[in-house]
C-alpha cells in the first residue's frame, strides 16, 4: 500500500520529543555525506553536489574496480550514505539491513537532470536530520515513488513505499 506523507503526518505528528531531538541535530549544522559508487552516474553526483551535498566517488577513495561488499563496508566505516543505481544492494541476503550502510538505489530512467532531481525528493529527510540515516536502512527510488526498508533498535522492520503526486 503506498503512503501519502502529508496524511501520515497528519495522523501521526512528531512528539515533543522527536521535535527537540531533530532541532538539536540540525542547531550542530550536520551535513549527509554520500559515498557514490561505481554505477553511479557524473551527472548525478553533479547535482547533489550542487544541492549542497558532501560527495566521495570512487574514483576519489581509490576503489574502482572493488567487490560490492568492499563498497558497502567502507561506506559503513566511514559513515556515509551509500548512493548506486546497482539493484544487488537491495538483497537481504547478500546485504542484511544489520550489517550495511544507509544505502539508496536509483532508477533515474532516462538520466536527464529533471529525472536525477525528481528521484532525489527521497533524500529530503537526510538533508533535515542526516543522524537517523546513518546505518540500517534501504531506500530503493525511482522518479515518482521509492521504498524505505528500515530496521529499527529493538530489532523490528519495517518496509514503507512512498510516492509523490
Amino acid at each position: 500500500m503506498w503512503v501519502i506523507c502529508s496524511e501520515t503526518l497528519a495522523k501521526d505528528p512528531p512528539s515533543e520529543a522527536e521535535i527537540r531531538q531533530g532541532e538539536e541535530f540540525r542547531s550542530r549544522h550536520a551535513k549527509v555525506r554520500f559515498y557514490a559508487d561505481e554505477n553511479f552516474p557524473g551527472l548525478a553526483t553533479e547535482i547533489l553536489r550542487s544541492m549542497g551535498a558532501r560527495v566521495i566517488t570512487v574514483q576519489e577513495a581509490n576503489l574502482r574496480r572493488h567487490p560490492d561488499a568492499n563498497h558497502a563496508a567502507y561506506a559503513l566505516r566511514n559513515g556515509y550514505v551509500l548512493i548506486t543505481c546497482d539493484r544487488d544492494y537491495l538483497d537481504d541476503r547478500r546485504f542484511p539491513l544489520v550489517h550495511c550502510p544507509a544505502t539508496v538505489v536509483f532508477e533515474f530512467g532516462s538520466c536527464t537532470p529533471a529525472e536525477i532531481r525528481a528521484a532525489f525528493r527521497c533524500l529530503r529527510p537526510m538533508f533535515r536530520i542526516p543522524q537517523f540515516y546513518d546505518k540500517w536502512i534501504k531506500i530503493d527510488a525511482s522518479r515518482e515513488s521509492w521504498t524505505e526498508s528500515a530496521r529499527f533498535l529493538n530489532g523490528t522492520t519495517s518496509r514503507t513505499r512512498y510516492r509523490f503526486h
